[in-house]
């Protein structure tokens, strides 16, 4: 949504959505997806995601007539659109989840998309896709309105880059997301290989854990925020990432260009600074280790990354020589995905690589609000902030608001902005037809294989 509607429209106050689904519009299970399907799905998320909040303020949902679903929400639609143009919020066939339970629907789910699943998925194997042929879409950025022109597709699930590159260059595979920085060094200037580069809309950030020693101290997080030197970072990554210090970034609704000033202001780029700062603070290197102590406890912390994310690896071991430089010692652990927001949730952590890519800023409710936010920092204004900030129908004042709230949080420093990733597509040249365009949609419907 909204690229499968017939049509969409606000009213004027903003709290209320119509959206027309077009004739005979099916899920590729066969069933109909009517206004009855799309209320159903809606339903559905709020029912079991844990990110529902999306849809605070959802009222009464109408069906006019078999195609016409009407939706009131207290809020507005600032949260909960960008929400429905996602996988996340996307109408899926309640029924057909109904029938198969929950879980076994993750796996294997049936949506209205211009594939469906060619046979059951299991986790760690390739997907097979076939091409949906009821399918038809409105984006005025594809040419092919209708079914695709590929049959089917097959997903591979590579985790490392280098091997990623070395399957596109074998022809094994037509294209890839995610590269190392050598190969995309040479591939670039390549005729045989098409390159899509746009900056993510989200960050990577050094999170506190603000709800325990050390780092309850406001003072030793700042001091650290002028430790960290994002261009460095930056240069190790070879193109992977840019810097940012900005929470709201340049691909994300609701920028202010000012965000990102703001943070160099406060903290700039400064060891001599963040070691005064530290001074300041109480610690020193009473024993000549090159570790800081106080009232006889190192400055030994933990840094925790999430081992599948190339771009936390190539940047943690450049971090750890930041924070080395001014005396703080971390002891590095690699964990997956789940268990890093686990323990981050959980407040077992002192410092971890960790971030966001999401269009909305709304995303920063997830991160400060509540007692298990990620960065374990909440307060009662932030809170109200972000809540006042989330429903604003202006765009400029949107930006405004949002630019506040990113102050705030600049002035407490549980989280600092470090980079914001690159998304890169690469494709042999046969792959003719493909788009790739923000936030981080890969768009098929013009492809054709051509060898």
């Amino acid at each position: 949504m909204p690229d499968g509607l017939e049509s969409f429209a606000i009213s004027e106050d903003g709290r209320t959505m119509t959206l027309v689904l077009p004739e005979g519009a099916r899920f590729t299970s066969g069933a109909p997806l009517d206004a009855a399907a799309l209320k159903a799905a809606i339903e559905r998320y709020v029912a079991i995601s844990p990110y529902k909040f999306d849809y605070d303020g959802l009222g009464e949902m109408r069906t006019l007539d078999p195609r016409t679903l009407q939706i009131d929400n207290a809020n507005g639609f600032n949260v909960m659109l960008p929400t429905l143009m996602t996988s996340f919020g996307a109408a899926w066939d309640t029924k057909a989840a109904e029938a198969m339970g929950n879980d076994a629907f993750a796996a294997n789910p049936v949506g209205s998309g211009p594939f469906a699943i060619a046979r059951p998925w299991t986790a760690g194997l390739d997907l097979e896709l076939a091409r949906n042929d009821g399918y038809s879409t409105r984006m005025p950025m594809v040419e092919n309105k209708g079914p695709m022109h590929l049959e089917s597709a097959t997903i591979r699930f590579i985790a490392d880059a280098q091997t990623r590159a070395n399957e596109l260059e074998a022809g094994t595979v037509d294209l890839v997301v995610g590269l190392p920085a050598t190969a995309l060094n040479w591939m670039k200037d390549d005729p045989d290989y098409r390159i899509f580069q746009m900056p993510q809309p989200g960050i990577l950030a050094l999170t506190f854990n603000t709800s325990r020693p050390p780092f309850d101290d406001a003072a030793l997080r700042k001091a650290l925020a002028m430790a960290v030197d994002r261009d460095q970072m930056a240069l190790a990554l070879e193109g992977a990432a840019v810097p940012q210090g900005a929470f709201v970034t340049e691909a994300m609704i609701a920028h202010h260009p000012a965000a990102a000033d703001d943070m160099q202001s406060l903290y700039p780029t400064d060891p001599a600074g963040a070691k005064a700062a530290l001074a300041a603070a109480g610690w020193a290197d009473s024993n000549g280790d090159g570790t800081l102590d106080r009232d006889g406890t190192e400055l030994e912390v933990g840094l925790m990354l999430d081992s599948g994310n190339t771009v936390d690896t190539a940047v943690v071991p450049v971090l750890q020589a930041q924070l080395a430089a001014v005396g703080v010692g971390t002891e590095i652990a690699r964990v997956d995905t789940t268990a890093l927001y686990e323990t981050m949730r959980a407040g077992n952590f002192d410092l971890a690589l960790s971030g966001y890519i999401w269009a909305d800023p709304d995303i920063l409710t997830y991160r400060f609000v509540g007692a298990d936010s990620v960065s374990r920092y909440t307060t009662e204004a932030l809170t109200q902030a972000l809540t006042e900030a989330r429903s604003i129908a202006d765009p400029k004042a949107r930006a405004e608001a949002y630019l506040a709230v990113q102050k705030t949080i600049m002035d407490a420093a549980p989280m600092v902005p470090l980079l914001t990733e690159t998304l890169t597509v690469a494709a042999r040249a046969w792959v003719e037809g493909l788009k790739v365009q923000p936030p981080m949609q890969i768009l098929l419907n013009d492809v054709r294989i051509v060898e």
